[in-house]
């Protein structure tokens, strides 16, 4: 059976009053164009709006969390909640890409399933929730969603470039070993590859994964292996 709009305010947390809002949020440009409709009839104005009630609501949480912390560290924080990468993962265990309106060549070109499309699909109905419930449900909808995502930033498991992070953890001064990512597999047409990568420390496999091209595929494999990385050899950093 295939995946519903019921189903996926089940796993949001919300039922909207207005379901046209729902809709709205899971219009892509390319869809509107395709059907001869305007920009406005797109989610991107609901994206605008969706950006501004997150960065307050990760901001306050923020504030609340780390009585302590300076500016820089609340707005680097914040950052690493809200890029597009993890907006991207919110989606993906929503299933946002099964719902998603697409024109034909964005829908085949893989767009279901792009950090930056999946992302802004988040921003969107957060938007819609705001305006068809208040700030006040949107932020309770935000941090049950995010709740994760918040957790792991707040406690340094966050890292925009993982794999600068993972070579950055193995040249301690204490400790150094050899890293080397490879590229074992690639498949699927031009238009929609996808990438196998794996990952080794002094010849030992951390981890293996994959994307949409080789760097989020060596992104994506060491992302998984810090923590096999550091079960290893620990953290001397």
């Amino acid at each position: 059976m295939s995946y519903t709009f019921e189903e996926f305010e089940k796993n949001l947390g919300y039922e909207f009053k207005d379901k046209s809002l729902l809709k709205l949020a899971f219009t892509h440009t390319t869809y509107v164009f395709e059907h001869h409709g305007k920009h406005f009839e797109s989610n991107q104005r609901l994206e605008f709006v969706g950006d501004a009630v997150l960065d307050l609501v990760i901001g306050q949480k923020l504030y609340e969390l780390k009585p302590h912390a300076d500016e820089g560290y609340l707005s680097k924080t914040r950052s690493l909640i809200v890029c597009e990468r993890s907006l991207a993962s919110v989606a993906r265990k929503l299933r946002v890409g099964e719902l998603l309106m697409l024109g034909k060549g964005e829908a085949q070109s893989g767009g279901a399933d792009k950090d930056s499309t999946l992302s802004d699909v988040v921003e969107s109905f957060i938007a819609a929730v705001y305006f068809d419930a208040g700030f006040a449900e949107a932020e309770r909808v935000i941090l049950k969603n995010l709740s994760d995502i918040i957790d792991d930033a707040v406690n340094g498991k966050i890292f925009l470039d993982y794999k600068s992070r993972l070579l950055e953890l193995a040249q301690s001064k204490s400790e150094q070993h050899k890293i080397v990512f490879e590229i074992v597999d690639e498949r699927g047409p031009a238009h929609n590859k996808e990438f196998d990568a794996v990952v080794y420390a002094d010849g030992q496999l951390l981890s293996k994964a994959t994307g949409k091209s080789k760097k989020e595929a060596e992104q994506n494999c060491a992302k998984d292996a810090i923590d096999e990385y550091i079960k290893l050899f620990g953290n001397k950093n």
